[in-house]
Protein backbone atom coordinates (compact mmCIF):
# COMPACT_ATOMS: atom_id res chain seq x y z
CA UNK A 1 0.00 0.00 0.00
CA UNK A 2 2.80 2.41 0.84
CA UNK A 3 4.68 1.69 -2.40
CA UNK A 4 1.52 2.31 -4.44
CA UNK A 5 0.88 5.57 -2.60
CA UNK A 6 4.48 6.68 -3.18
CA UNK A 7 4.23 5.86 -6.89
CA UNK A 8 0.89 7.65 -7.19
CA UNK A 9 2.19 10.82 -5.54
CA UNK A 10 5.37 10.77 -7.64
CA UNK A 11 3.33 10.59 -10.84
CA UNK A 12 0.82 13.25 -9.81
CA UNK A 13 3.17 16.00 -11.03
CA UNK A 14 2.99 14.62 -14.58
CA UNK A 15 -0.76 14.81 -15.11
CA UNK A 16 -4.17 15.79 -13.83
CA UNK A 17 -6.76 13.77 -12.02
CA UNK A 18 -6.92 10.01 -12.22
CA UNK A 19 -8.96 8.70 -15.18
CA UNK A 20 -11.41 5.96 -14.09
CA UNK A 21 -11.35 2.73 -16.08
CA UNK A 22 -8.01 3.39 -17.77
CA UNK A 23 -4.35 2.50 -17.34
CA UNK A 24 -1.23 3.94 -18.92
CA UNK A 25 1.49 1.50 -19.86
CA UNK A 26 4.85 3.22 -19.46
CA UNK A 27 7.77 2.15 -21.63
CA UNK A 28 11.10 2.94 -19.96
CA UNK A 29 13.10 1.57 -22.91
CA UNK A 30 14.29 3.59 -25.90
CA UNK A 31 12.48 1.55 -28.53
CA UNK A 32 8.78 1.08 -29.31
CA UNK A 33 7.68 -2.29 -27.97
CA UNK A 34 4.84 -4.45 -26.67
CA UNK A 35 4.42 -7.75 -24.89
CA UNK A 36 2.46 -9.31 -22.09
CA UNK A 37 1.74 -6.97 -19.18
CA UNK A 38 0.36 -8.02 -15.80
CA UNK A 39 -2.15 -5.52 -14.41
CA UNK A 40 -2.61 -5.78 -10.64
CA UNK A 41 -6.08 -6.36 -9.25
CA UNK A 42 -6.33 -2.89 -7.75
CA UNK A 43 -6.03 -1.32 -11.22
CA UNK A 44 -8.56 -3.57 -12.96
CA UNK A 45 -11.19 -4.52 -10.37
CA UNK A 46 -13.94 -6.35 -12.31
CA UNK A 47 -13.05 -4.95 -15.74
CA UNK A 48 -11.60 -7.56 -18.11
CA UNK A 49 -12.31 -6.11 -21.56
CA UNK A 50 -9.44 -3.97 -22.85
CA UNK A 51 -9.11 -1.58 -25.80
CA UNK A 52 -6.48 0.83 -27.10
CA UNK A 53 -7.52 3.72 -29.34
CA UNK A 54 -10.85 1.96 -29.87
CA UNK A 55 -9.28 -1.30 -31.05
CA UNK A 56 -9.73 -4.58 -29.11
CA UNK A 57 -6.72 -5.86 -27.15
CA UNK A 58 -6.38 -9.53 -26.08
CA UNK A 59 -6.57 -10.05 -22.32
CA UNK A 60 -7.12 -12.80 -19.78
CA UNK A 61 -7.96 -12.94 -16.09
CA UNK A 62 -5.42 -15.11 -14.28
CA UNK A 63 -6.24 -17.42 -11.41
CA UNK A 64 -4.44 -14.98 -9.11
CA UNK A 65 -7.01 -12.31 -9.98
CA UNK A 66 -4.53 -10.27 -12.01
CA UNK A 67 -5.36 -9.29 -15.58
CA UNK A 68 -2.82 -9.91 -18.36
CA UNK A 69 -2.88 -7.76 -21.48
CA UNK A 70 -1.03 -8.27 -24.77
CA UNK A 71 0.18 -4.73 -25.47
CA UNK A 72 1.52 -3.42 -28.77
CA UNK A 73 3.31 -0.32 -30.04
CA UNK A 74 3.98 1.42 -26.72
CA UNK A 75 6.18 4.42 -27.67
CA UNK A 76 9.77 4.66 -26.48
CA UNK A 77 10.28 6.57 -23.21
CA UNK A 78 6.55 7.35 -23.25
CA UNK A 79 3.21 5.70 -22.53
CA UNK A 80 0.08 4.36 -24.23
CA UNK A 81 -3.39 4.45 -22.71
CA UNK A 82 -5.60 1.39 -22.44
CA UNK A 83 -9.25 1.50 -21.42
CA UNK A 84 -10.94 -1.20 -19.38
CA UNK A 85 -14.62 -2.14 -19.33
CA UNK A 86 -16.83 -4.89 -17.98
CA UNK A 87 -17.38 -7.79 -20.32
CA UNK A 88 -15.66 -10.85 -21.69
CA UNK A 89 -11.97 -10.43 -22.64
CA UNK A 90 -11.09 -10.09 -26.31
CA UNK A 91 -9.50 -13.38 -27.46
CA UNK A 92 -6.05 -13.82 -28.96
CA UNK A 93 -5.84 -14.55 -32.69
CA UNK A 94 -4.71 -18.09 -31.91
CA UNK A 95 -5.15 -19.75 -28.54
CA UNK A 96 -2.35 -21.50 -26.69
CA UNK A 97 -3.02 -25.24 -26.45
CA UNK A 98 -2.28 -26.95 -23.13
CA UNK A 99 -2.61 -30.65 -22.26
CA UNK A 100 -1.76 -31.85 -18.74
CA UNK A 101 -2.01 -35.55 -19.68
CA UNK A 102 0.54 -35.22 -22.47
CA UNK A 103 2.36 -32.46 -20.54
CA UNK A 104 2.49 -30.24 -23.63
CA UNK A 105 2.17 -26.56 -24.54
CA UNK A 106 1.89 -25.21 -28.09
CA UNK A 107 1.19 -21.70 -29.38
CA UNK A 108 1.98 -22.31 -33.02
CA UNK A 109 5.38 -20.64 -32.75
CA UNK A 110 6.99 -22.65 -29.95
CA UNK A 111 5.98 -26.04 -28.57
CA UNK A 112 7.27 -28.06 -25.64
CA UNK A 113 6.76 -31.29 -23.74
CA UNK A 114 7.66 -32.00 -20.11
CA UNK A 115 9.40 -35.11 -18.80
CA UNK A 116 7.09 -36.78 -16.25
CA UNK A 117 10.11 -38.05 -14.27
CA UNK A 118 12.24 -34.88 -13.98
CA UNK A 119 9.55 -32.23 -14.46
CA UNK A 120 11.90 -30.52 -16.93
CA UNK A 121 11.42 -29.77 -20.61
CA UNK A 122 12.15 -32.89 -22.67
CA UNK A 123 11.17 -31.32 -26.01
CA UNK A 124 11.59 -27.72 -27.13
CA UNK A 125 10.74 -26.95 -30.75
CA UNK A 126 10.51 -23.89 -32.98
CA UNK A 127 7.95 -23.95 -35.78
CA UNK A 128 9.56 -24.74 -39.12
CA UNK A 129 12.74 -26.14 -37.56
CA UNK A 130 13.11 -29.92 -37.51
CA UNK A 131 15.08 -30.16 -34.28
CA UNK A 132 14.49 -30.83 -30.60
CA UNK A 133 16.58 -28.22 -28.78
CA UNK A 134 16.59 -30.14 -25.48
CA UNK A 135 19.39 -32.67 -24.91
CA UNK A 136 17.73 -35.64 -23.19
CA UNK A 137 20.77 -37.92 -23.07
CA UNK A 138 21.10 -39.79 -19.76
CA UNK A 139 17.67 -38.63 -18.64
CA UNK A 140 18.48 -34.92 -18.82
CA UNK A 141 15.94 -32.14 -19.45
CA UNK A 142 15.80 -28.34 -19.51
CA UNK A 143 15.26 -26.62 -16.15
CA UNK A 144 16.16 -29.87 -14.37
CA UNK A 145 16.61 -29.50 -10.62
CA UNK A 146 19.98 -30.80 -9.36
CA UNK A 147 21.11 -30.74 -5.70
CA UNK A 148 24.09 -32.25 -3.92
CA UNK A 149 26.10 -31.90 -0.73
CA UNK A 150 29.86 -32.27 -0.56
CA UNK A 151 32.17 -31.90 -3.54
CA UNK A 152 31.16 -34.65 -5.98
CA UNK A 153 28.62 -33.58 -8.66
CA UNK A 154 27.99 -37.26 -9.36
CA UNK A 155 25.99 -37.21 -6.11
CA UNK A 156 23.53 -34.67 -7.55
CA UNK A 157 19.91 -35.68 -7.04
CA UNK A 158 16.82 -34.55 -8.91
CA UNK A 159 13.18 -34.33 -7.98
CA UNK A 160 10.78 -37.12 -7.06
CA UNK A 161 7.02 -37.65 -7.00
CA UNK A 162 6.42 -35.28 -9.91
CA UNK A 163 2.86 -34.04 -10.43
CA UNK A 164 1.91 -32.04 -13.52
CA UNK A 165 -1.31 -30.04 -13.85
CA UNK A 166 -2.72 -27.17 -15.88
CA UNK A 167 -2.01 -23.76 -14.39
CA UNK A 168 -3.51 -21.10 -16.66
CA UNK A 169 -5.90 -22.61 -19.27
CA UNK A 170 -5.49 -19.96 -22.01
CA UNK A 171 -6.45 -18.74 -24.52
CA UNK A 172 -3.96 -15.84 -24.21
CA UNK A 173 -1.71 -17.42 -21.57
CA UNK A 174 -1.48 -21.12 -20.82
CA UNK A 175 0.82 -22.89 -18.40
CA UNK A 176 1.76 -26.19 -16.87
CA UNK A 177 2.52 -26.40 -13.14
CA UNK A 178 4.98 -28.98 -11.85
CA UNK A 179 4.92 -29.88 -8.15
CA UNK A 180 7.63 -32.19 -6.87
CA UNK A 181 9.62 -33.28 -3.89
CA UNK A 182 13.09 -31.75 -4.08
CA UNK A 183 16.11 -32.65 -1.92
CA UNK A 184 17.26 -29.67 0.12
CA UNK A 185 13.81 -28.04 -0.10
CA UNK A 186 10.49 -28.33 1.67
CA UNK A 187 8.75 -27.83 -1.67
CA UNK A 188 9.39 -26.97 -5.31
CA UNK A 189 6.73 -25.57 -7.67
CA UNK A 190 7.57 -24.72 -11.28
CA UNK A 191 5.26 -22.91 -13.69
CA UNK A 192 6.11 -23.06 -17.41
CA UNK A 193 4.01 -20.85 -19.66
CA UNK A 194 3.52 -19.70 -23.23
CA UNK A 195 1.83 -16.56 -24.54
CA UNK A 196 -0.19 -16.52 -27.75
CA UNK A 197 1.94 -15.58 -30.73
CA UNK A 198 5.13 -15.12 -28.71
CA UNK A 199 8.39 -17.03 -29.29
CA UNK A 200 9.57 -17.23 -25.68
CA UNK A 201 9.06 -19.83 -22.94
CA UNK A 202 8.72 -18.42 -19.41
CA UNK A 203 9.85 -20.52 -16.42
CA UNK A 204 9.20 -19.62 -12.78
CA UNK A 205 10.74 -21.88 -10.10
CA UNK A 206 9.42 -21.23 -6.58
CA UNK A 207 11.15 -23.21 -3.87
CA UNK A 208 10.99 -23.28 -0.09
CA UNK A 209 14.59 -23.93 0.91
CA UNK A 210 15.25 -26.15 3.89
CA UNK A 211 18.16 -25.27 6.13
CA UNK A 212 21.17 -27.57 5.86
CA UNK A 213 22.14 -28.30 9.46
CA UNK A 214 25.83 -29.10 9.97
CA UNK A 215 28.29 -29.26 12.86
CA UNK A 216 30.81 -27.40 10.71
CA UNK A 217 30.15 -25.51 7.51
CA UNK A 218 33.82 -25.86 6.58
CA UNK A 219 33.39 -29.62 6.49
CA UNK A 220 32.31 -31.30 3.23
CA UNK A 221 29.09 -32.43 4.87
CA UNK A 222 28.20 -28.78 5.49
CA UNK A 223 28.52 -27.76 1.82
CA UNK A 224 25.58 -27.71 -0.59
CA UNK A 225 24.94 -26.77 -4.21
CA UNK A 226 21.50 -26.16 -5.76
CA UNK A 227 21.36 -25.94 -9.56
CA UNK A 228 19.00 -25.80 -12.53
CA UNK A 229 20.38 -27.57 -15.60
CA UNK A 230 19.82 -26.47 -19.20
CA UNK A 231 21.47 -29.00 -21.56
CA UNK A 232 20.76 -27.76 -25.09
CA UNK A 233 20.89 -29.91 -28.21
CA UNK A 234 22.64 -27.55 -30.61
CA UNK A 235 25.31 -29.57 -32.47
CA UNK A 236 28.52 -27.58 -32.75
CA UNK A 237 26.93 -24.75 -30.80
CA UNK A 238 29.02 -21.89 -29.39
CA UNK A 239 28.26 -20.65 -25.87
CA UNK A 240 28.21 -16.86 -25.49
CA UNK A 241 27.77 -15.05 -22.18
CA UNK A 242 26.42 -11.52 -21.69
CA UNK A 243 28.67 -9.27 -19.59
CA UNK A 244 28.50 -5.47 -19.11
CA UNK A 245 28.79 -3.91 -22.59
CA UNK A 246 30.13 -7.06 -24.18
CA UNK A 247 29.78 -10.76 -24.96
CA UNK A 248 32.27 -13.44 -23.87
CA UNK A 249 33.00 -16.87 -25.35
CA UNK A 250 34.42 -19.25 -22.73
CA UNK A 251 38.10 -19.98 -23.40
CA UNK A 252 38.33 -17.81 -26.55
CA UNK A 253 37.77 -14.44 -24.86
CA UNK A 254 39.44 -15.15 -21.50
CA UNK A 255 42.96 -14.48 -20.30
CA UNK A 256 44.77 -17.72 -19.36
CA UNK A 257 44.26 -17.39 -15.60
CA UNK A 258 40.55 -16.48 -15.73
CA UNK A 259 38.09 -18.67 -13.82
CA UNK A 260 36.47 -21.40 -15.92
CA UNK A 261 34.73 -23.35 -13.16
CA UNK A 262 31.92 -20.80 -13.09
CA UNK A 263 30.99 -17.55 -14.84
CA UNK A 264 28.93 -14.49 -14.05
CA UNK A 265 26.45 -13.24 -16.64
CA UNK A 266 24.65 -9.92 -16.75
CA UNK A 267 21.35 -11.06 -18.18
CA UNK A 268 21.63 -13.79 -20.81
CA UNK A 269 23.57 -16.58 -22.42
CA UNK A 270 23.20 -18.09 -25.88
CA UNK A 271 24.04 -21.42 -27.48
CA UNK A 272 24.05 -21.27 -31.30
CA UNK A 273 25.51 -22.92 -34.37
CA UNK A 274 25.40 -21.46 -37.87
CA UNK A 275 21.74 -22.43 -38.40
CA UNK A 276 19.91 -22.13 -35.08
CA UNK A 277 20.18 -21.88 -31.32
CA UNK A 278 18.59 -20.87 -28.03
CA UNK A 279 18.85 -17.66 -26.01
CA UNK A 280 18.64 -18.26 -22.24
CA UNK A 281 17.76 -15.37 -19.94
CA UNK A 282 18.41 -15.60 -16.20
CA UNK A 283 16.69 -12.99 -14.07
CA UNK A 284 17.65 -14.12 -10.56
CA UNK A 285 20.70 -16.41 -10.76
CA UNK A 286 23.79 -14.74 -12.27
CA UNK A 287 26.27 -17.54 -11.58
CA UNK A 288 26.53 -20.02 -14.46
CA UNK A 289 28.50 -23.21 -15.05
CA UNK A 290 29.25 -24.24 -18.62
CA UNK A 291 29.52 -27.85 -19.76
CA UNK A 292 28.88 -29.49 -16.38
CA UNK A 293 28.60 -29.03 -12.62
CA UNK A 294 32.14 -27.72 -12.26
CA UNK A 295 31.72 -25.19 -9.41
CA UNK A 296 32.62 -27.76 -6.78
CA UNK A 297 35.75 -26.29 -5.16
CA UNK A 298 35.17 -26.05 -1.42
CA UNK A 299 36.43 -23.33 0.93
CA UNK A 300 39.47 -21.26 -0.07
CA UNK A 301 41.60 -22.63 -2.92
CA UNK A 302 45.28 -21.69 -2.96
CA UNK A 303 46.53 -24.46 -5.25
CA UNK A 304 46.25 -23.33 -8.91
CA UNK A 305 46.37 -26.93 -10.13
CA UNK A 306 42.84 -27.70 -8.88
CA UNK A 307 41.20 -25.11 -11.11
CA UNK A 308 39.66 -25.99 -14.46
CA UNK A 309 42.06 -25.24 -17.32
CA UNK A 310 39.59 -25.08 -20.23
CA UNK A 311 35.89 -25.39 -20.92
CA UNK A 312 36.12 -26.99 -24.35
CA UNK A 313 33.16 -27.53 -26.68
CA UNK A 314 29.92 -27.42 -24.68
CA UNK A 315 26.23 -26.69 -25.08
CA UNK A 316 25.13 -27.16 -21.46
CA UNK A 317 24.38 -24.34 -19.02
CA UNK A 318 23.78 -24.75 -15.29
CA UNK A 319 22.36 -21.98 -13.14
CA UNK A 320 24.21 -22.12 -9.81
CA UNK A 321 21.26 -20.83 -7.83
CA UNK A 322 22.28 -21.44 -4.20
CA UNK A 323 25.56 -22.56 -2.63
CA UNK A 324 27.75 -22.15 0.46
CA UNK A 325 31.01 -23.44 -1.00
CA UNK A 326 33.22 -20.51 0.01
CA UNK A 327 34.58 -19.79 3.46
CA UNK A 328 32.95 -16.48 4.41
CA UNK A 329 32.14 -14.26 7.37
CA UNK A 330 28.38 -14.41 6.87
CA UNK A 331 25.77 -17.07 7.56
CA UNK A 332 26.60 -20.35 5.82
CA UNK A 333 23.05 -21.61 5.35
CA UNK A 334 20.00 -20.34 3.51
CA UNK A 335 16.33 -21.16 4.01
CA UNK A 336 12.86 -19.96 3.14
CA UNK A 337 11.12 -19.04 -0.11
CA UNK A 338 13.09 -18.18 -3.25
CA UNK A 339 12.08 -17.54 -6.86
CA UNK A 340 14.30 -18.26 -9.87
CA UNK A 341 13.00 -17.15 -13.29
CA UNK A 342 14.32 -18.09 -16.72
CA UNK A 343 13.34 -17.44 -20.34
CA UNK A 344 14.06 -19.65 -23.35
CA UNK A 345 13.86 -18.29 -26.90
CA UNK A 346 14.58 -20.71 -29.76
CA UNK A 347 15.81 -18.84 -32.82
CA UNK A 348 17.45 -19.14 -36.22
CA UNK A 349 20.61 -17.03 -36.64
CA UNK A 350 22.44 -15.78 -33.54
CA UNK A 351 21.70 -12.10 -32.91
CA UNK A 352 23.29 -10.46 -29.85
CA UNK A 353 21.11 -7.35 -30.20
CA UNK A 354 17.92 -9.43 -30.18
CA UNK A 355 19.17 -11.36 -27.14
CA UNK A 356 19.97 -8.14 -25.31
CA UNK A 357 16.57 -6.63 -26.07
CA UNK A 358 14.81 -9.77 -24.90
CA UNK A 359 16.70 -9.69 -21.60
CA UNK A 360 16.19 -5.95 -21.11
CA UNK A 361 12.47 -6.36 -21.79
CA UNK A 362 12.21 -9.16 -19.21
CA UNK A 363 14.08 -7.19 -16.55
CA UNK A 364 12.52 -3.84 -17.44
CA UNK A 365 8.89 -4.67 -18.32
CA UNK A 366 6.18 -2.23 -19.34
CA UNK A 367 4.97 -0.48 -16.19
CA UNK A 368 1.19 -0.27 -15.60
CA UNK A 369 0.02 2.93 -13.92
CA UNK A 370 -3.35 4.42 -13.09
CA UNK A 371 -4.13 6.77 -16.00
CA UNK A 372 -3.90 10.50 -15.25
CA UNK A 373 -4.76 13.63 -17.20
CA UNK A 374 -4.75 13.84 -20.96
CA UNK A 375 -4.03 11.02 -23.40
CA UNK A 376 -0.25 10.37 -23.62
CA UNK A 377 1.34 11.59 -26.88
CA UNK A 378 1.55 8.92 -29.58
CA UNK A 379 5.02 9.90 -30.74
CA UNK A 380 8.03 8.52 -28.80
CA UNK A 381 10.04 10.97 -26.73
CA UNK A 382 13.19 9.51 -28.27
CA UNK A 383 13.35 6.55 -30.62
CA UNK A 384 16.50 4.70 -31.60
CA UNK A 385 15.96 3.15 -35.04
CA UNK A 386 16.99 -0.39 -35.80
CA UNK A 387 17.57 -3.22 -33.36
CA UNK A 388 21.16 -2.65 -32.31
CA UNK A 389 21.29 0.61 -30.34
CA UNK A 390 20.24 0.59 -26.69
CA UNK A 391 19.89 3.46 -24.27
CA UNK A 392 21.63 2.26 -21.09
CA UNK A 393 21.65 5.57 -19.19
CA UNK A 394 19.49 8.70 -19.12
CA UNK A 395 19.84 11.42 -16.46
CA UNK A 396 19.88 15.19 -16.00
CA UNK A 397 23.39 16.62 -15.88
CA UNK A 398 24.55 17.71 -12.45
CA UNK A 399 24.32 21.38 -13.46
CA UNK A 400 20.76 20.90 -14.71
CA UNK A 401 21.50 22.31 -18.16
CA UNK A 402 21.37 19.10 -20.21
CA UNK A 403 20.26 15.49 -20.46
CA UNK A 404 22.98 12.87 -20.54
CA UNK A 405 22.40 9.78 -22.67
CA UNK A 406 24.60 6.69 -22.75
CA UNK A 407 24.24 4.56 -25.87
CA UNK A 408 25.45 1.04 -26.49
CA UNK A 409 25.58 -0.83 -29.78
CA UNK A 410 24.69 -4.42 -28.88
CA UNK A 411 25.32 -5.78 -32.38
CA UNK A 412 28.58 -6.83 -34.01
CA UNK A 413 28.46 -4.23 -36.81
CA UNK A 414 28.46 -0.40 -36.65
CA UNK A 415 25.15 1.42 -36.15
CA UNK A 416 24.02 5.03 -36.15
CA UNK A 417 20.93 7.04 -35.21
CA UNK A 418 19.52 10.53 -35.54
CA UNK A 419 19.39 11.63 -31.92
CA UNK A 420 17.07 14.66 -32.23
CA UNK A 421 14.33 14.21 -29.60
CA UNK A 422 10.75 14.30 -30.84
CA UNK A 423 9.54 17.86 -31.50
CA UNK A 424 12.92 19.37 -30.60
CA UNK A 425 14.78 19.67 -33.88
CA UNK A 426 16.90 22.56 -32.54
CA UNK A 427 18.38 20.50 -29.73
CA UNK A 428 22.14 20.94 -29.36
CA UNK A 429 23.94 17.62 -29.24
CA UNK A 430 27.49 17.10 -27.94
CA UNK A 431 29.76 14.24 -27.08
CA UNK A 432 30.63 14.20 -23.38
CA UNK A 433 32.52 12.25 -20.74
CA UNK A 434 32.39 11.75 -16.97
CA UNK A 435 32.88 15.51 -16.50
CA UNK A 436 29.33 15.93 -17.94
CA UNK A 437 30.55 18.95 -19.94
CA UNK A 438 29.79 19.48 -23.66
CA UNK A 439 32.69 18.39 -25.84
CA UNK A 440 32.64 17.89 -29.63
CA UNK A 441 29.40 19.09 -31.21
CA UNK A 442 27.35 16.54 -33.17
CA UNK A 443 25.79 17.94 -36.35
CA UNK A 444 24.59 14.72 -38.00
CA UNK A 445 23.70 11.16 -36.97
Amino acid sequence: RRSRDLLSRALARFGGDEVPGAVDLLNTAAWTRGGLVVLPKYLTEDRSQVEADGAPVPSQRLKSGELVVLAEDVPALAARRYTLAKGDPHPAARAVAVDAGAATLDNGVVSLRLDPETGGIAELRLAGLDANLADTANGQSLNQYLYFTGEDPADAKGVEKVRIRVGEPGPLVASLVVEAGAPGCRSLVTEIRLVAGQDTVEIVNTLDKERLVARSYHDKRGKESLNFGFPFAVPGGQVRLDVPFGVVRPDADQIPSACKNWFTVGRWADVSNDAYGVTWVTLDAPLVQVGGLTANLLNSQTNPDVWRKEVGPAQQLYAWAINNHWGTNYRAFQEGPHVFRFLLRPHRAYDPAAATRLAHTAGQPLLPLAARGQQPPAAPALNLPGDALLLTGLKPSDDGKALLLRLWNAAETPAQADMAPQGKEKTNLHLSDISEQPKEKITGP
